[in-house]
């Protein structure tokens, strides 16, 4: 392979390698590891498909236009500062990236698929647990095998999709947490997890309600995946290891420790089922061939930290303030509108988040809720987006209709959507704000 297709992954690494670094240490790098980034980004665009090309292009053209704005309303402070806004937030999805190699279930080829409303359940449970820990990973790999036997059906379609997106309600290794800490460092982890997870519960039963009610496509049909929930041990031992190890080193964010948890375990596991020699040429050829992967991320991350930033620094410098003095859950409920339909024209919740959660640090809102209502605008957002990354892999891998997509997704988003405004009231009201 040459050298330049393989520059991307190892300098992906030396970038995180120098960031948890930093963490422990007093030194501060951040230019060689904003710029490591920035190189592998620059390296990968060309690699593109054209229409990710083009939203990586529009998103910079604003963020572009809003730092010309503050550079002439003054407000050009933190234009260094912008180049690393999502460096944690990239190194935690590199860190994750690795679950790869020890976390797929194996595809069970020779076993029968299993149908029914019980196969239904398995299927969902396995790709939301799954999912939570090594993302679209997981989809690609049950649609994969589904597809062996058929085109996708509508109710394998939503599966997919909500099984996937709910999980970013609560799972610490979805980017969606990634970005929505960069804004709430302090929030309360157990709180936000607990909500989530309920929100995620939620979810399911609205997509059981549907399933039911919906009689254009019979359940008793559906052909599932054969999950195997034993193989589910890895999420349990994540979650806990990264519990203990924010109870041991509080002051680390936890997105380092998320990003060291997931490569400390992934290399154990490693070397623990393959030895020194297999599992050292597994790790090379992940960072050579599997890093450079997350092209679309990290360049949407990386965009969108520069215009997150910079926006906030326009309406900063026009002296724009946000249209409220308290974040309460009424606040949290329209922000959370809004993010969903930005979401629904093309703005991924990334965008959103990164500019709303610049633009409302001024008033100091309670970052527990802050969180939650992040967590839900990404869950929601991306279930019902026809450009969310799930849905354009369902459609460029598997030919599945955006429009179809849209028109099966929005009543089960707006249903969502309704009851996180409920649990976003019970919420603020329980934390006092």
């Amino acid at each position: 392979m040459p050298l330049f297709k393989q520059a991307p992954g190892l300098l992906l690494l030396l970038s995180f390698a120098l960031t948890i670094m930093s963490a422990w240490t007093p030194i501060s790098i951040d230019w060689a590891q904003g710029g490591l980034m920035w190189l592998a980004g620059s390296i990968l665009f060309f690699s593109l498909a054209l229409k990710q090309k083009k939203i990586i292009l529009t998103i910079a053209f604003f963020a572009m236009l809003s730092w010309v704005v503050a550079w002439i309303t003054g407000e050009t402070s933190d234009v260094v500062k912008a180049l690393t806004a999502n460096q944690l937030m990239i190194v935690m999805l590199i860190g994750v990236q690795f679950l790869q190699l020890v976390a797929l279930p194996p595809s069970e080829k020779a076993e029968p698929l299993p149908r029914g409303f019980k196969a239904f359940v398995r299927t969902y449970f396995g790709v939301h647990f799954f999912g939570a820990i090594i993302n679209l990973s997981a989809v690609l790999l049950v649609a994969d095998r589904l597809v062996k036997e058929a085109q996708l059906s509508m109710n394998q379609q939503k599966l997919l999709t909500r099984a996937f997106t709910s999980g970013a309600h609560w799972s610490p290794f979805f980017a969606a947490f990634a970005a929505s800490l960069v804004f709430t460092p302090d929030a309360s982890l157990p709180i936000v997890m607990a909500v989530g997870m309920s929100m995620a519960s939620i979810a399911l039963v609205v997509t059981l309600y549907e399933i039911k009610v919906d009689k254009s496509e019979s359940i008793d049909g559906f052909v599932g995946y054969p999950m195997h929930f034993q193989a589910l041990w890895l999420p349990v031992v994540l979650v806990l290891l990264v519990a203990v190890m924010h109870t041991l080193f509080p002051a680390i964010s936890v997105l380092i420790l998320i990003a060291i948890c997931s490569l400390g375990l992934s290399v154990f596991v490693l070397l623990w089922r393959k030895g020194a020699g297999a599992a050292t040429s597994d790790f090379i050829g992940h960072t050579m061939n599997k890093l450079p992967q997350m092209k679309n991320e990290l360049l949407l991350f990386l965009v969108a930290g520069i215009f997150g930033s910079g926006l906030a620094a326009a309406l900063d410098g026009l002296s724009i303030a946000i249209p409220f003095q308290h974040f309460d859950g009424i606040a949290a409920s329209v922000i959370l509108l809004l993010i969903f339909v930005l979401a629904i024209v093309g703005v991924h919740p990334v965008i959103s988040i990164a500019v709303i959660g610049h633009w409302i640090m001024t008033i100091e809102p309670n970052q527990t809720l802050l969180a939650i209502m992040f967590l839900m605008g990404w869950a929601i957002g991306v279930s019902a987006s026809p450009i969310s990354g799930i849905n354009l892999a369902l459609h460029g891998r598997y030919g599945v209709s955006g429009q179809q997509i849209f028109k099966w997704n929005i009543s089960y988003a707006l249903k969502v959507y309704a009851c996180d405004c409920v649990i976003l009231l019970i919420t603020a009201h329980l934390l006092g704000v």
